[in-house]
Order: structure tokens, then C-alpha cells, then sequence
């Protein structure tokens, strides 16, 4: 037990090194980081799940070769489906203001979609971050160009639209993603934006409109969004609003998110958390209600518990 102890300390200290002081490579440097979840669930609807989970275990490796080349790896260890892989791209900056990057990457489609993981403050996604977000994921591979100006962002992808992990479309369609964000006051905590998706799919064509509002300035945190759907003669529609506040170590949440597809009853959830950060977001214990509407006859109350650690 001693041995193991010691192991694992060792371990501990080494990635906190490697993150902290990185590591030279042939022309660069290497920086590593990594975050763990460990999630206890109980919900009841029509059954009951009372469970301890696993969750996600991410592990990510950023190789800056230049200052102008970067290369980028994320994975996911823990994946029991083969789909290991979430990132593995290469960044391009000819300046400081404009970037290129291809290979398999995060689409540019909202607040809550570019949050890191770690940074999230409650433990589930809204329900527009869901199954509605995209027909494929939220990940795909192509190319993105990226500007990034003081007052505004701008990003446009085009990819496969096959999804994490697919090496060859099946089809000869390119699907395009694209945002656009506002910084009115040269903040990067507080803009408003507009974001899309769309191209096509084995039933048809699909689209995404979102639009997003962020403010996070000082130990305030408010942000919605909207977003509307079309899948081939299927539309819906739905949004979230999220707020909350800094209190030293102590961060409440709360959420309120809604999703309907046409002829539909509207699916709504009420979520409420309390985040517990003794280190900011690197060591952080969550615990959330939710109360979720799923249809008019059916909805689900849940206590969530999770543990995060990421260096």
C-alpha cells in the first residue's frame, strides 16, 4: 500500500511539473493537461437509477513546434466504445490575429459548446446541448479559419459533417460551421453572437441557428442562448438561461432550458448546483438538482454529485 501511495504521488507531482514548466521538444515545447470526473447519479422517472459512475478522463497534449505552428491532441481514456480520440489537429497563426486549423476539432458553436469541460458550471449540458446541437457531434474533421479582432471573433469550418472519428464521408456534400461574436467593450468575458450549422445527410438537409449572450464580470456569470433546428421537414426550437455568482470558494448555479420539436409538447428542466472550489476549477466538487419535463405525462427529479480534477 506504501509502494502505491508513493507511486501516485510521484505521478501527481510529475504532471504538475510537466504543466507548470513544460517540456522542451525539438524546436518548441510540450505542455500536457488532463481532467477526471467521478459522478454518483440518482433520477427517477418510470425507473430508478441509483449509480456511481465514471465518467470522462481526458488527456490532452499541446506541441507548440513555433511560434507560429502548434500541434494538438485530446483524448479520452476511459472510452469504452473505441472512440478514443476528440482532438488531433494542427493550428496554423500567421499573426497573432489569424489562425488556421485542420484536422478533427471542436465546431465554433456557442457558449456552451467552446466551454472546456472543466470550466462548466453545472454537471449536465442544457437541453439544446444535447442531442439537438448536431445531427453528428459537436466534433468533426476539415478545416476552420479563425480572426480574432479586440471588438469581434469570427470563425467559419468546413468539414466532413460525418462526426468524431469517421476518416471518410460517405458522401461528397461539406457541411459549414460559422460564428460570429460582438465585444462591445473589449472584454472577452462579455459579447453576443451568432452562430450556424448546415449542409446535408443521409435523410436530407439539416441547418442550426443558435444565437448566444455571455457576461462574466467580476463574481457575476449570466449567459443564454437560442437555438432553432431543421432536419430535412422537422424543426424545433429551444433555449437555455443560466446565471450565477462567485462567492470566494463557493459558486451556486442555476438553469432553466427548454426544447420542442414541432406538434411536440415542450421538454423544460429546472437545474440548481452548488460548486465547492478550493483551487478554482482544478479541484472542484459539484452537486446539482434537476427537476426535467420530458413529456406531458413524464418527468424525472435527479440528485447529481461529481468530483473534478484536472491539472
Amino acid at each position: 500500500m506504501k509502494k502505491i501511495a508513493i507511486t501516485i504521488i510521484i505521478i501527481i507531482i510529475s504532471l504538475s511539473s510537466i504543466y507548470a514548466q513544460e517540456v522542451k521538444i525539438a524546436q518548441g515545447k510540450l505542455t500536457v493537461d488532463g481532467c477526471f470526473w467521478g459522478l454518483y447519479r440518482y433520477t427517477k422517472d418510470t425507473t430508478t437509477i441509483n449509480s456511481f459512475a465514471r465518467k470522462n478522463a481526458f488527456l490532452g497534449m499541446t506541441a507548440t513546434i513555433t511560434n507560429w505552428a502548434a500541434l494538438r491532441l485530446y483524448i479520452d481514456v476511459a472510452e469504452t466504445t473505441g472512440k478514443h480520440l476528440y482532438d488531433a489537429y494542427a493550428t496554423i497563426k500567421p499573426n497573432s490575429n489569424l489562425s488556421f486549423i485542420i484536422g478533427q476539432f471542436k465546431l465554433p458553436l456557442g457558449v456552451e459548446v467552446l466551454t472546456k469541460p472543466q470550466n462548466l458550471e453545472l454537471i449536465e449540458y442544457s437541453l439544446i446541448g444535447r442531442t439537438p446541437r448536431t445531427p453528428k457531434g459537436t466534433r468533426d474533421i476539415g478545416i476552420q479559419g479563425a480572426y480574432t479582432h479586440k471588438l469581434f471573433d469570427l470563425a467559419i469550418a468546413v468539414v466532413n459533417g460525418s462526426g468524431r472519428n469517421v476518416l471518410l464521408d460517405g458522401d461528397n456534400y461539406k457541411n459549414i460551421a460559422g460564428r460570429f461574436i460582438v465585444k462591445p467593450f473589449n472584454k472577452p468575458t462579455l459579447y453576443a453572437g451568432i452562430n450556424t450549422y448546415f449542409g446535408k445527410y443521409t435523410t436530407g438537409n439539416f441547418q442550426r441557428i443558435g444565437l448566444e449572450f455571455n457576461y462574466t464580470v467580476a463574481s457575476a456569470i449570466f449567459k443564454t442562448e437560442f437555438l432553432s433546428t431543421k432536419d430535412a421537414a422537422l424543426k424545433g426550437s429551444g433555449y437555455y438561461v443560466q446565471a450565477g455568482y462567485n462567492l470566494n470558494k463557493l459558486q451556486p448555479m442555476c438553469r432553466y432550458s427548454a426544447f420542442k420539436y414541432q406538434n411536440s409538447d415542450w421538454c423544460n428542466e429546472y437545474a440548481i448546483g452548488l460548486n465547492y472550489r478550493p483551487f478554482s476549477d482544478n479541484v472542484k466538487v459539484m452537486l446539482n438538482y434537476k427537476h426535467e419535463k420530458l413529456s406531458s405525462t413524464l418527468s424525472q427529479n435527479g440528485v447529481l454529485a461529481q468530483l473534478q480534477l484536472a491539472f
